[in-house]
């Protein structure tokens, strides 16, 4: 009966495990292939020690706490929010009427994003959030499902222009006071003041995995030569189961600075094996760790030859 029971719980963690650091590596896969899309991923000097934003290189931006990574993308114009907003038969008739209405081409934003450069600046944001019955700061995002583990990762995003049904219902959301547009290192002004950017139009969040290992304290973040962590500006504020190194820039006049990113991740699968007891203080078999490097597709002050 011993060795029945020995064998049963054996094969309960080898299964629980080899799930978890499979969800942990899909995780990992789909923000990699987002990060390639990135034109500005921030560091720590913005998201500082709690990850909320606000830091010396993007002041008045305002992110969920725990926020561990933090980016700025490139997505095409008009997005599903706009096609399904704006009536028509078609998608092209839909963006055929919106463009060419005297509405839209008065307005200098929406003529410039309609007619010309059909993309469209998107803000995505990670953030750990502890799961109920654990200790710790909570991240902001609120959930009525249940996710299992210590904690899970929820994906949020604020895209640059909300869409009305009619042209006149156009939205900027991140006009510049002087009206030149976004400038995601510069200080955006962020139309709808005290309102979270994820709860507004053209916003959500979705949990994107759980079972992700949470423990306390915190820990200080020690990343490579010339790379800065995501989060954790002082001792004892990085998330040992999920952070960023983010390529350090020398100076505000490099040119052709191209970012890459190291980017970890941690699982826990004591729960998922009915072990929740020994959740925080269980053995590495439980954890299984995933990582990798992405390069990103921005680059600053390029000047072709």
């Amino acid at each position: 009966m011993y060795l029945v029971v020995e064998m049963t719980r054996t094969e309960r963690t080898e299964t629980a495990r080899g799930e978890t650091e499979r969800e942990m590596a899909q995780a990992l896969d789909y923000i990699a292939s987002e990060l390639r899309e990135a034109v500005l991923v921030y560091d720590r000097n913005c998201l500082g020690a709690n990850g909320t934003g606000n830091g010396s290189t993007c002041p008045g931006l305002t992110l969920p706490r725990n926020t561990v990574l933090a980016f700025w993308k490139r997505e095409e114009v008009p997005d599903l929010n706009f096609l399904n907003n704006v009536p028509g038969t078609t998608d092209q008739d839909k963006i055929d009427s919106y463009a060419n209405s005297s509405a839209c081409r008065n307005n200098s934003d929406c003529n410039a994003v309609m007619n010309y450069t059909r993309t469209q600046y998107t803000l995505v944001v990670y953030v750990l959030c502890p799961n109920p019955g654990r200790p710790g700061p909570t991240c902001g995002f609120s959930t009525t499902t249940q996710p299992r583990g210590p904690a899970r990762i929820t994906r949020g995003y604020f895209r640059q222009y909300a869409w009305g049904t009619g042209p006149s219902g156009f939205v900027n959301r991140l006009r510049r006071a002087d009206g030149r547009g976004l400038d995601p290192l510069q200080n955006p002004d962020w139309t709808g003041s005290g309102i979270p950017f994820w709860s507004g139009p053209n916003s959500d969040s979705a949990i994107l995995v759980a079972n992700v290992d949470w423990q306390g304290p915190r820990i200080p973040i020690t990343c490579p030569a010339s790379y800065l962590s995501s989060t954790g500006a002082g001792s004892n504020t990085g998330f040992p189961s999920f952070f960023a190194c983010v390529r350090e820039r020398a100076g505000a006049a490099e040119t052709g600075f191209v970012q890459d990113v190291f980017l970890y991740l941690r699982g826990n699968a004591a729960d998922r094996a009915g072990l929740r007891d020994i959740e925080g203080t269980g053995t590495n078999i439980y954890r299984p760790a995933v990582e990798t490097q992405v390069r990103t597709r921005g680059t600053y002050n390029r000047r072709p030859t």
